[in-house]
């Protein structure tokens, strides 16, 4: 576990990037590409981002464990796991529903 200065450290920096995969979709989105949940009947706009997040991040959390291991040993101390990239996932997975917290018709799955 963390101490608790790191946990905040690293919250505020998942935080941000988990945020920053938010603005992704929307801005993908906006150039065209077929996010938009009219796209996809029975999914809302927060499933679709979800979805998009999780497309991505895998890749993007096994790069960072070899460019950036502190940051990424930070952020798998925040989720539960399998293994390293398997908890940084969860702890990916859990900021995002504490950014966009599901609503009515929200797939519950995602």
């Amino acid at each position: 576990m963390l101490p608790i200065n790191e946990q905040i450290r690293a919250y505020d920096e998942l935080m941000d990037d988990v945020t920053g995969y938010i603005v992704g979709y929307w801005e993908d989105a906006a150039a065209g590409r077929p996010y938009h949940a009219i796209h996809h009947p029975g999914h809302t706009a927060r499933d679709m981002a979800s979805d998009y997040m999780t497309e991505r991040y895998r890749d993007w959390l096994e790069g960072m464990q070899e460019e950036d291991p502190a940051k990424f040993a930070r952020y798998a101390a925040l989720g539960e796991g399998d293994d390293p990239v398997g908890a940084a996932m969860d702890a990916c997975d859990r900021m995002f529903d504490r950014i966009w917290p599901r609503t009515t018709g929200d797939d519950p799955n995602r």
